[in-house]
């Protein structure tokens, strides 16, 4: 059972194990000869260079949905206890980092901890920008179904348009129908309606503005002045 998980982003998780033994370290803090004092600091060298063996043996990366680096944090929460083997025992280090453990104090911690926290900084605004492009995307789709749509209903409205002033033309002149039934009107009392004079082809100015012709500044009629 790992002492402290710290997450990581991607699912990622980094293990800190503090089970070190400090009995050692206390004796030789408080020996009162300096014989029982090295024999302490001895004792406290093998009792941190053991704690690495098993903590190696007990393999902590590679537990079940860890998903963590190939190494531990071995944190020793007493600095002096840490700064003390560093000085007498500086191989221990190296011997721990062959094993897949890194020996942290207080002092050696903080600044991984900092960096795991502008890791998450990174992945949240990562994850923002994915948000943005995603939900950018999805609005740029649907400009252009609008914009498809915009163009069937177009398409709908000149055929319309073409097919009402075909019926127009088919009605108005001395060939259209109007023409030829117009002698109806003095041949019949019940003929008294009058054909509305105002009926024309409708003619269409729509100008066609595509948005590369927008984005480029040409044939922009605003921009005509």
């Amino acid at each position: 059972m790992p002492d402290f998980v710290i997450r990581l982003p991607e699912g990622k998780n980094l293990v800190i194990d503090s089970k070190v033994s400090l009995v050692d370290y206390e004796r030789a803090v408080t020996a009162e000869t300096e014989s029982e004092r090295a024999s302490a600091l001895d004792a406290h060298g093998k009792a941190v260079r053991s704690h690495i063996d098993a903590l190696s043996a007990k393999d902590y990366a590679n537990l079940p949905g860890m998903e963590s680096p190939d190494f531990v944090l071995m944190f020793m929460p007493v600095e002096p206890a840490y700064i003390e083997v560093m000085r007498s025992q500086r191989e221990l280090f190296n011997h721990g980092y062959q094993k897949n453990v890194v020996l942290v104090s207080h002092t050696t911690l903080m600044p991984i901890l900092r960096t795991v926290a502008n890791l998450w900084m990174i992945e949240h605004s990562n994850r923002e920008a994915r948000e943005i492009s995603d939900r950018a995307g999805d609005i740029y789709n649907t400009v252009c179904l609008l914009g498809d749509r915009l163009l069937a209903l177009g398409s709908s409205m000149t055929t319309a348009t073409q097919k009402y002033n075909d019926a127009v033309r088919a009605v108005q002149g001395k060939q259209g129908l109007v023409g030829k039934v117009a002698r109806f009107q003095t041949l019949s009392k019940k003929a008294n309606k009058i054909f509305p004079k105002a009926l024309a082809p409708i003619e269409p100015e729509i100008e066609r503005i595509s948005l590369e012709t927008r984005e480029t500044g040409g044939d922009d009629p605003d921009s005509a002045d």
